[in-house]
């Protein structure tokens, strides 16, 4: 008979240390990644500086390791390790979302808005949409036709 074993894939959601395994590899992973990169941008740094800063300002060339603390100062200065809120105003309305949502209302797709006429949208293209679009394709090169006949 044969061994009844709990025959779980070792990868899927539903063992628990498939899960932790997981977890640890893409953390591998994105260890390596940003390694590689950190050393690739570094060099792109260096190589920057070097061809552009002593000949334009008369600075001296740096070295790698220079370059790479310059990255590291930057992202302290300019951009802080770790999240970065979604909202960049901090709660406080821009002048573009008023005028976005001025002509599109708060949902970019008008028939997502609730209590308008777009919300029958879908439906009337499924129904309707390719005939009525032929006949105004038909509409549109008659105009033209009639325009090209006239000069």
């Amino acid at each position: 008979m044969e061994n009844q074993i709990n025959k779980t894939d070792y990868y899927s959601s539903n063992s628990r240390s498939g899960k932790v395994f997981r977890i640890i590899g893409m953390v591998f992973v994105g260890v390596i990644f940003a390694v590689l990169f950190a050393l690739v941008f570094g060099f792109l740094v260096k190589w920057l500086w070097n061809f552009l800063m002593p000949g334009l300002f008369g600075l001296a060339q740096i070295t790698y390791w220079q370059a790479f603390a310059m990255v590291v100062l930057a992202k302290l200065l300019f951009g802080a390790f770790g999240s970065h809120p979604r909202d960049k105003n901090h709660g406080h309305p821009s002048p573009f979302d008023k005028w976005h949502d001025r002509f599109h209302g708060s949902s970019h797709a008008p028939w997502d808005q609730k209590g308008s006429h777009w919300k029958y949208y879908r439906q009337y293209w499924q129904d309707e949409g390719k005939e009525a679009f032929e006949a105004y394709v038909k509409r549109v090169q008659a105009k033209e036709e009639g325009a090209q006949h006239v000069e």
